[in-house]
C-alpha cells in the first residue's frame, strides 16, 4: 500500500502552486494528516472517507466548521486521484440576516475606551474594519505605502480586490504611523514586527468588549466586516457595488445585509400601533 504520509511534502507544493493563503496551507495539511491517521493506513476508499465524515459529525461541531474539514480532506483525495471517494459537505442552514453584530453605539463604546486606554494600534485596528469591510486576515495588507494611494490590493480565497481607504481612515493611520515611527511596510504589526495575528486582535477585542460591557459574542472576527455591510446598505442600497466592495463572487453572500437582523425586526414589532 502506498504511504500517503510520505506524499505530505508533494502536497504541500500543490497547495502552493493553488495559491491559497498560509493559514489554509496550514489547517489543509493537518486535516490531511488527520485523516491519514483515522484510516490507520487502510486503502483510501469511499466506505472509510464516508466513515471519516461521520466521525467528524459525531464531534458535536457546528456544520460549517465540520464542512471546513471536508473541504480541506476533499483537496487531499483529489490531489492523491480519488475523486471518486470525496465526501459531501453538510446543508447549512440558511441564512437570512447577519447576527450577532455590534451596533453604532457599541461600536462607539470600543473605540471610545481603546481610545482612552492607550490601546491607539487596537483603535486603528478597529476604525480600519469598519470603514473597509476587509477581513482580520486582510490587515496585512494594508501598508504605509497604501495611505499615499488611498487604496491597496487584498487577496482572499483566490481573488483579488482594490480595498479604498476613506479620507478620515488615512488621517487616523498617518498619525498613528507618526507616533509609531512606522515609516514603510505593514502597518499593523505583533511583538515580532510581522504582520499581526488574527488570534492577537481577537483577544484583545475580547478585552476591550469584556471592559465596555459589549457581549463578547459580538466582536467575533467578521462583526465590523458585518457593520460595515450593513451601515453601507442603509445609506447607499447599492448591493452590486457593496459585494464588489467585500470581495463576493454571488450576490446571494451580499443580500443578507439587505435583511434586518432579528434584534432590529423585534425592536419594528415592539413599535407597532397594535
Amino acid at each position: 500500500m502506498k504511504n500517503y504520509t510520505n506524499e505530505m511534502g508533494r502536497y504541500a507544493e500543490y497547495l502552493l502552486e493553488a495559491e491559497l493563503s498560509d493559514n489554509t496551507k496550514l489547517a489543509y495539511l493537518r486535516q490531511a494528516k488527520v485523516f491519514l491517521e483515522f484510516i490507520d493506513k487502510k486503502e483510501i476508499t469511499k466506505k472509510e472517507t464516508v466513515a471519516y465524515k461521520n466521525y467528524l459529525l459525531s464531534q458535536g461541531r457546528k456544520a460549517a466548521s465540520t464542512n471546513l474539514y471536508i473541504s480541506a480532506v476533499n483537496s487531499f483525495l483529489k490531489f492523491e486521484g480519488f475523486e471518486d471517494c470525496m465526501i459531501k459537505t453538510e446543508k447549512l442552514p440558511k441564512r437570512y440576516c447577519p447576527e450577532n453584530v455590534i451596533s453604532r453605539s457599541e461600536y462607539e463604546r470600543l473605540l471610545e475606551y481603546a481610545k482612552e486606554s492607550g490601546r491607539n494600534k487596537y483603535y486603528c485596528i478597529m476604525r480600519t474594519l469598519a470603514l473597509t469591510g476587509i477581513r482580520i486576515s486582510e490587515l496585512s495588507d494594508c501598508t504605509v505605502e497604501a495611505l499615499s494611494r488611498g487604496r491597496f490590493i487584498t487577496k482572499n480565497k483566490g481573488r483579488a480586490r482594490e480595498v479604498y481607504l476613506p479620507d478620515k481612515l488615512i488621517d487616523n493611520l498617518a498619525e498613528y504611523c507618526d507616533s509609531k515611527k512606522i515609516d514603510s511596510g505593514i502597518i499593523f504589526r505583533g511583538n515580532t514586527n510581522k504582520a499581526i495575528s488574527r488570534a492577537a486582535v481577537y483577544k484583545m477585542l475580547i478585552h476591550i468588549a469584556d471592559m465596555t460591557g459589549v457581549p463578547k459574542e459580538k466582536v467575533h472576527p467578521h462583526s465590523f466586516r458585518h457593520l460595515f455591510a450593513i451601515t453601507y446598505m442603509e445609506q447607499y442600497s447599492n448591493l452590486f457595488e457593496l459585494a464588489d466592495i467585500l470581495g463576493h463572487s454571488s450576490l446571494e453572500v451580499t443580500r443578507i445585509y439587505t435583511a434586518s437582523t432579528a434584534e432590529t425586526k423585534r425592536g419594528r414589532m415592539n413599535l407597532l400601533m397594535l
